[in-house]
Parts: structure tokens; sequence; C-alpha cells
């Protein structure tokens, strides 16, 4: 029987394209498109590896990951972070008229923060995070890592 992976993003793109990278490599994909309908899959279809993104609605991938980690029956489940921050920071640091500041960088801090503050609640970080755009032998690769095959 083929491992469960649960992709949650609320890029439909993004979900298509790890979905069919993940069947190519022999798992099982399965999706969801916000941190409501994510959690509710994750305790109907019990997955294996969970490929979460940050920022997302009706409940962010922070949010999730939190619950995720304090309810006894989830709190070991491999969970992979994805996050289009970096990218979407340097493209507003791009467009910036100021060539000699990152505007953007109190926001970069703000995330570092978030993450390092996860273990100060008590929380072990994630297995692993990963920034957009996405290649996806790598994703592949750390799940297998991760899960086997």
């Amino acid at each position: 029987m083929a491992k469960k992976v649960l992709v949650i993003d609320d890029d439909e793109n993004q979900v298509r394209f790890l979905t069919v990278a993940l069947e190519e490599s022999g798992y099982d994909a399965l999706k969801a498109y916000n941190g409501k309908d994510g959690l509710e899959m994750i305790r109907n279809e019990r997955p294996d590896l969970v490929l979460l993104d940050l920022m997302m609605p009706k409940k962010t991938g922070f949010t999730l990951f939190h619950q995720l980690r304090k309810d006894d029956e989830y709190k070991d489940l491999p969970v992979i972070m994805l996050s289009g921050v970096a990218e979407v920071l340097e493209d507003l640091d791009s467009s910036s008229d100021d060539t000699h500041a990152r505007p953007y960088d109190s926001l970069r801090e703000a995330m570092r923060d978030k993450i390092r503050n996860m273990k100060g609640d008590g929380l072990l970080k994630p297995e692993m995070f990963i920034d957009k755009p996405i290649d996806p032998e790598l994703v592949v690769d750390k799940v297998r890592e991760l899960i086997g095959n």
C-alpha cells in the first residue's frame, strides 16, 4: 500500500504540481486548499506526511502546525513547511526605489523569530522548510528520507 502524503496549499497549481511529482514517485497524494480542510483531511485520511504551506486562508500553516504539535495524536506527524515568503519578499525588494535598503528585512526577521519561538512554545520545528519555487525532486527526496517509499 502506497504511503499517503497530504499537500495543503491554497495555490491550486502548486498542489497539482506536487501531487503529480509525488504520484510519479509512488506516493498516494492527497490535496487540501486551506488549513481548515487540511486538518479535516488529516483526521479522516491519516497521512504519513504533510506538505504544508505557511500562508493560507481559513487557517495558516503556522496555526495548523501548532494544532498538530499540541495534539498527542498528531504531534509526531512529519511536516515539511512550504514558504513563498522569500520569493515574494525578493520581488518586493527588487521593485523598491531604494537600492541600498531592503524594506522587508523586518518581515523576514519576524518570520525567523516566529520559527525560533516554536521551540519556546514547546513545539518541535517542522522537519524542513522549503522555499518556493519548489524543486519537485528535492521534495520527493525529502519525503522519501522521512517516510520511505
